[in-house]
């Protein structure tokens, strides 16, 4: 059966009004950085590449953990890795790309578009991506390692893709079956349940009425096992589920 884990790289500190919209509140929150493995029979399928130690400083992340090691917790080196499913290409979710030698990213052909146009060209979008990390598409793509998908699709047995847009146009996100239930790897649809409970997406939205709209489809999809619907960067989760090494939990 499949299963499912939740790595965390680091959190860091950041006004609340930024991560939920038109919130008046002058205080902050703590916002954490995931990414997630799934263990499958055809052998493990990373979710989103995460970052660096680099980046982690660039961005003021705190208590940033190695991610070899996160991934050395769930029985995976990053070289046993030959799918990785990109939800979408923020910095936090695909800087890191460079730590998967051997994977082929599958990624969704309107975030592609997306940040290859408008999303490089104008610094609203732009201040949320690593820019030579969205350079290196191109060149994975004709080394045959991007693997452009469209709208829903099947990942493998028991886990399925789902177009999720909003917050980026091809955001995509995972449902894995499980011995537990259906866990849903809903990523930046919502990034605290706080968004997904008031439908207030963050200010780093491409399009809010798809992103409500999107909150509304991850709710329904999760309504059977709503405490498996993972938030995309919410500490809570950490709390939620078993812990098997520092940083690290499993979910089913």
């Amino acid at each position: 059966m499949n299963q499912v884990f939740v790595l965390c790289v680091g959190e860091k500190s950041v006004p609340r009004s930024q991560f939920l919209y038109r919130d008046p509140s002058p205080g902050n929150i703590v916002i954490a950085f995931y990414f997630w493995v799934v263990l499958c029979e055809s052998g493990p399928i990373v979710v989103d590449c995460s970052f660096g130690p680099e980046e982690a400083s660039r961005r003021g992340v705190a208590r940033y953990r190695d991610r070899r090691e996160l991934l050395a917790a769930c029985g995976v080196t990053p070289e046993d890795v030959k799918t990785v499913f990109v939800t979408h290409l923020h910095y936090d979710h695909w800087a890191g790309h460079g730590l998967f030698p051997n994977a082929t990213y599958f990624i969704q052909q309107r975030e592609i578009a997306f940040w290859q146009g408008p999303g490089r060209a104008f610094p609203l979008f732009s201040a949320s991506a690593d820019l030579a990390a969205i350079g290196a598409l191109e060149p994975l793509r004709k080394a045959g390692r991007v693997k452009v998908v469209d709208l829903d699709w099947s990942v493998a047995p028991g886990i399925d893709a789902r177009l999720m847009p909003g917050h980026t146009p091809g955001l995509q996100i995972l449902r894995v079956e499980t011995a537990n239930g259906t866990a849903l790897i809903a990523n930046d649809t919502f990034h605290f349940y706080e968004n997904l409970a008031e439908r207030k997406p963050v200010q780093v939205t491409v399009d809010m009425l798809e992103a409500v709209r999107s909150m509304d489809a991850i709710e329904k999809l999760g309504a059977k096992n709503p405490e498996l619907v993972l938030a995309g960067h919410d500490p809570v989760v950490m709390d939620r589920f078993p812990a098997i090494a520092p940083g690290v939990v499993r979910v089913g």
